[in-house]
């Protein structure tokens, strides 16, 4: 099956990361806009970076890993972080790409193998400022669990501890690896401020909504794109995006 690569720019010159399996032809959406990526000015949906330490996570019901969650939208894949009963994380450019229509996974570990079966979407919430964010809430499965039945919701810790040159992982289901496989990138802290974190741990297409954690594996920010060979970047978890969050989880 060929691929078309989905993107959107929750900033200028910044690559976000949802893939898309699609037919015969690969195209970028950015800013809105939708380009072939034969054109010069085309954005480039990985950004993989020189110290690249990436490797798969096998055992994904175990720790906070049980809490990531491959997300399905037909022909978009993305991925999700459980943080409430019924509530996961992402993107905001992940849910204007579902139209209500996404399938949600927790510790996947590959394409047959979903350990709490799959939770289909009831609606969502995207913030309304600049961060590229949003809250996605799920059906109760064909048992009448709850997603926070199955799986207990991350830890969510504070950014503002956190400084350049601390240790921080990404985690998720990178688009160029084997399907709802889920990987970890470790790098360290380039920036930290208020709204944005930046870091060196590489990502793929398919990484939108990955978790960023410390180390001791709280959430402290949620990965949404990059600059291609310079960092990748996220949203800390701190002031209104976090009253966004608590506001809006159930």
């Amino acid at each position: 099956m060929s691929k078309k690569v989905i993107t959107s720019l929750a900033t200028v010159l910044a690559v976000s990361s949802v893939i898309n399996f699609s037919h015969h032809n690969i195209k970028a959406a950015t800013n809105n806009d939708t380009q072939n990526t034969q054109q010069s000015n085309k954005p480039n949906v990985r950004v993989i970076l020189p110290n690249e330490d990436r490797h798969q996570i096998t055992e994904t019901t175990s720790g906070h890993y049980q809490s990531l969650g491959f997300v399905d939208m037909g022909e978009n894949i993305a991925t999700g972080v459980v943080i409430g009963k019924n509530t996961i994380l992402t993107n905001k450019h992940v849910t204007d790409l579902s139209n209500g229509n996404m399938k949600f996974a927790p510790a996947a570990s590959d394409s047959s193998t979903y350990p709490y079966g799959e939770f289909e979407e009831e609606s969502s919430e995207q913030y309304d400022g600049d961060a590229d964010l949003a809250v996605v809430h799920f059906k109760t499965n064909d048992k009448g669990q709850h997603l926070g039945d199955v799986v207990d919701p991350v830890t969510i810790g504070d950014p503002t501890q956190e400084q350049k040159g601390d240790n921080m992982t990404v985690t998720g289901y990178p688009g160029d690896k084997p399907t709802a496989t889920m990987w970890e990138s470790k790098g360290k802290i380039l920036s930290n401020s208020a709204s944005s974190m930046t870091y060196d741990a590489s990502t793929y297409g398919g990484n939108s909504g990955s978790g960023v954690f410390n180390d001791n594996n709280e959430l402290i920010a949620l990965h949404y794109g990059g600059v291609e060979n310079e960092s990748n970047n996220a949203i800390p978890l701190t002031g209104d995006v976090l009253k966004f969050i608590k506001d809006n989880n159930s």
